[in-house]
């Protein structure tokens, strides 16, 4: 059985797993990889080599490590994530979301709710359909397939293989930051030096046509926190809504193509929304004090101080705008009433988290850090997710400051996910890329047309195989994310010494996140195990 034979027999049972993020199949489905790769003969002799990592969150969430051993120093790691989004999408197929097969025969009986594109792909017998197929668990069958292969004759392995498979890369990436060390402890005991980190997940995402990517995107979650004057809406001149504030913040940087970032070719989808709201915590006929929203901002090239001062100047912006915006009405108001008002005339005041802090700190000191950590951990008993912890930490912060005038403060709340890039600097870098350009000559003469990107656009758990810029990260991250080092843990030490450049070549899918997820048969069957194989091979060789 080749290895594409043998991914397609695991994929089913790994779906069965139901693993969705945050949930009891995502432990199952890392128990049940360790448990398959504890019974093999190589990890049976070398139990030391393989890996569970459990983690303290709800569900029992893991990490599984695998390492198999060849001559020399040289690795590569096997990267997957074993969590999937939900099913909700899937309607009254829903029962059958993780089953494959039987969701595939059952849309050939009902074509027309799908889109004409999906409905295409089903009635050429090549795309199998469902949860998990693209998004990724059948790159995590291969990976287990070839290690499984190398596993077998390891003496013919011209370096070493480490598969590793995190979960939670569909919210936080709880499992990968806590794979950081673990790989660091790999590492350092068999003296492995990391060649590359191959990670399978699937192509198709934006663009058709078959890619093998060597870098990826990253990402900061800007949350926005607009403080305004609270008022009876009777009086509403007296006092400034809060959510005007981030309607002209939201009006600026929602799709703003100012914050496009672009690297070799390669341009980031703009900024958007994710969550927003007030901290009221029920109606009444006061105007809110407090409005916030979290950003989604990607990265290819822009360090986290560039962005940051973008964002200032931007809420700078909008501040003066929501300010103007009102002095109008006011305006406007007298002179349709013939009366004049007594309002509070206010100055644009725009802030980072560590500004704030400084602020609060300077006027309550240990006080404010206590407060804090008490919130902190009797938040983190009551589950609170780390976007709402952000929130509330700032919001207590604040109440400590003595300056009580309106204002925008901007922080960083987890995830923050770094960008990576060959930079064509470095021995493993143009090792890499000449990997890459083998393994391009070598899927033309299987018929494939094979692409190079700089980027896989999308986010994945790539971010934390190596770090760039490290100084400047650790600055402007560490001093304005809430939670760092308390609820939120991402140990950039070791990440700088783990130094693998990112590579990313998997199955060809379409419909990421939808219930019309689905993998092209023939690409992962067939092409794609050749591919792999020679890309590991060309990876490891001196």
């Amino acid at each position: 059985m080749n290895i594409g034979e043998r991914a397609w027999q695991l994929l089913p049972e790994l779906t069965a797993c139901e693993s969705i993020t945050q949930s009891m199949g995502e432990g199952k489905v890392a128990r049940y990889v360790h448990s398959l790769l504890a019974d093999n003969a190589y990890f049976e002799a070398n139990p030391d080599q393989l890996h569970l990592l459990p983690l303290a969150a709800p569900n029992s969430p893991a990490v599984v490590a695998a390492l198999v051993r060849g001559k020399g120093n040289k690795t590569v790691i096997l990267l997957s994530h074993h969590d999937v989004v939900g099913i909700e999408d899937y309607g009254v197929y829903k029962n059958l979301a993780f089953k494959a097969e039987e969701l595939t025969q059952a849309l050939r009986s009902n074509p027309q709710i799908l889109p004409q594109a999906a409905q295409a792909d089903l009635l050429s017998g090549e795309w199998l359909f469902g949860r998990g197929t693209m998004d990724m668990l059948y790159g995590l069958a291969i990976h287990i397939a070839l290690i499984e292969k190398m596993a077998a004759n390891p003496e013919e392995l011209s370096g070493n293989l480490l598969l590793l498979t995190v979960p939670d890369e569909e919210n936080n990436s709880l499992g990968m930051r806590h794979a950081i060390s673990l790989l660091r402890q790999l590492q350092l005991e068999y003296g492995l030096d990391f060649t590359a980190a191959l990670n399978s997940e699937s192509h198709g995402i934006v663009d058709e046509g078959h890619v093998v990517q060597t870098g990826t995107d990253g990402k900061i979650l800007p949350l926005i926190y607009c403080f305004g004057k609270e008022t009876h809406a009777g009086t509403v001149y007296s006092g400034l809504n809060a959510h005007l504030l981030l309607a002209e913040v939201t009006r600026r940087l929602e799709l703003n193509p100012d914050f496009f970032d672009s690297a070799a070719g390669e341009v980031s989808f703009p900024p958007t929304l994710l969550l927003g709201g007030d901290l009221k915590q029920r109606y009444n006929v006061s105007t809110p004090t407090v409005a916030w929203g979290f950003f989604n901002v990607f990265t290819l090239a822009a360090s986290p101080k560039v962005m940051m001062h973008k964002l200032q100047v931007l809420c700078e912006e909008a501040m003066v705008a929501a300010l103007d915006k009102h002095r109008q009405s006011v305006k406007a108001w007298e002179e349709t009433a013939g009366k004049s008002l007594n309002v509070v005339e206010w100055q644009p005041q725009v802030w980072t988290f560590a500004e704030l802090w400084e602020q609060a700190y300077a006027a309550h000191g240990e006080e404010l850090v206590k407060n804090i950590d008490s919130l902190t951990k009797r938040l983190q008993e009551c589950d609170t997710d780390l976007q709402r912890l952000t929130l509330e930490i700032i919001h207590e912060t604040h109440r400590h400051c003595p300056n009580r005038e309106p204002k925008i403060v901007i922080a960083l709340a987890p995830p923050y996910y770094p960008h990576i890039r060959n930079r064509r600097e470095t021995e493993k870098e143009l090792h890499v890329m000449q990997a890459v350009g083998e393994l391009q000559a070598y899927a033309e003469s299987l018929g494939v047309d094979l692409k190079h990107e700089e980027f896989y656009l999308g986010i994945s758990d790539s971010s934390y195989v190596m770090l760039q810029d490290a100084g400047e990260v650790a600055e402007v991250i560490e001093h304005n994310c809430p939670t760092w080092g308390s609820a939120y843990h991402l140990p950039l030490e070791d990440l700088s010494m783990i130094d693998a450049p990112a590579v990313t070549m998997g199955a060809f899918g379409r419909d990421i996140h939808k219930f019309t997820e689905r993998i092209h048969v023939p690409f992962a069957k067939d092409i794609l195990p050749k591919l792999l194989e020679r890309l590991i091979e060309s990876l490891l060789d001196k």
